[in-house]
């Protein structure tokens, strides 16, 4: 095994971490198959969503943006090329063919932009606050977006669009922020978006992790707090809801080889939280995707040791991957994509 040093960006801190990576495992495992994706690049890739289970966009650094047409088989890469040391941190699909997208970074490196493959990049939004840093991105079923970074000013950084995402506004009617509270911009997966307007995001440094809770599309929030590990670089980096159950992964970023407790779920939106059985990948994970399949949730959690996924509970935790894997996505129900480091993909396909 190789010692990687690397210096991760969460929010406004900036950490050492030691990331002890390993060999992929054998491609067959019970109820499931993994192979490997070519993707034609070598950025870190961090951002993962799917518009149907053909067109799939990813993104990642170096004003990177990639685009699926054939369920993650192949990939076209889109650079933008005025900006290309932006990091787009995370992506959600408005189309086949058009996708918004978010940088993250401290100050003006923090922008949103909508891609399309016929027009070419437009320039929605950049960062008005020298100390701001965008965190996530989501879209809510009435055609509208919101965008999370690190709190400003004592308060949540919250922005809201209209439906042509021309046009952002923050939202001030929420809960005193604590000290230092923020996102990780690891996997664009901090927000989840529910039925009726419901919204949820899981927040992490300064020991704080927390989640926010909305119920009506962003105007107005409240906060419950979970067990989730805390510390300077601890909390949640990824939130995702499915059947009324809220999931939430993360970790300690500076404890890379040890459980920490950094998997938990809620059936009471958050009010009360119970752990997950521990996972066999060590460390803190940065993505997570959650999928109904045969009659039970599938839940994949990913991060720089590896990925695992929960297939049932009479089968538990398996592991899918030792690689440095950021995020993951789920874009069908049989099917997930898991990416990370120098382009690396693979393609999850669950088993009957």
């Amino acid at each position: 095994m190789k010692l990687l040093k690397m210096i991760i960006s969460t929010g406004r801190i900036y950490i050492l971490i030691c990331l002890i990576c390993g060999s992929q495992l054998s491609a067959q495992h019970q109820n499931m198959s993994v192979d490997s994706v070519e993707t034609q690049t070598s950025a870190l890739i961090i951002g993962l969503d799917g518009w149907d289970s053909s067109y799939v966009w990813a993104s990642g650094t170096s004003g990177t943006v990639l685009r699926s047409e054939d369920g993650g088989n192949s990939w076209k890469e889109h650079v933008y090329e005025k900006a290309d040391s932006l990091q787009f941190r995370a992506i959600k699909a408005l189309s086949a063919t058009e996708a918004l997208v978010m940088s993250a970074g401290e100050g003006a490196a923090s922008q949103l932009l909508k891609f399309s493959v016929r027009d070419g990049w437009q320039h929605l939004y950049t960062m008005e606050h020298e100390d701001g840093f965008l965190d996530a991105i989501e879209l809510f079923p009435n055609g509208t977006a919101i965008a999370y970074g690190d709190a400003i000013d004592s308060s949540y950084f919250i922005l809201l669009s209209d439906t042509t995402f021309s046009n952002w506004k923050r939202i001030y009617k929420t809960p005193i922020p604590g000290v230092s509270e923020g996102g990780f911009a690891s996997s664009g997966t901090n927000i989840a978006i529910g039925e009726n307007g419901k919204a949820w995001i899981g927040t992490g440094a300064g020991g704080n992790a927390n989640v926010l809770i909305s119920e009506d599309y962003g105007q107005s929030w409240t906060i419950e707090e979970t067990p989730m590990v805390k510390g300077e670089a601890a909390g949640i980096t990824a939130i995702r809801q499915k059947n009324n159950y809220l999931f939430i992964a993360g970790g300690d970023l500076a404890i890379s080889m040890e459980y920490t407790d950094n998997l938990f779920f809620s059936d009471t939106n958050g009010k009360q939280w119970q752990a997950f059985d521990q996972p066999l990948t060590k460390g803190a994970f940065y993505g997570a995707a959650i999928n109904p399949y045969n009659g039970a949730l599938q839940y994949i959690v990913c991060g720089p040791a590896g990925a695992d996924i929960w297939l049932s509970k009479a089968l538990g935790w398996q592991k899918i991957s030792s690689r440095d894997l950021w995020t993951v996505e789920f874009i069908d129900e049989q099917h997930a994509l898991l990416a990370g480091r120098n382009g690396y993909m693979i393609k999850v396909t669950l088993n009957d």
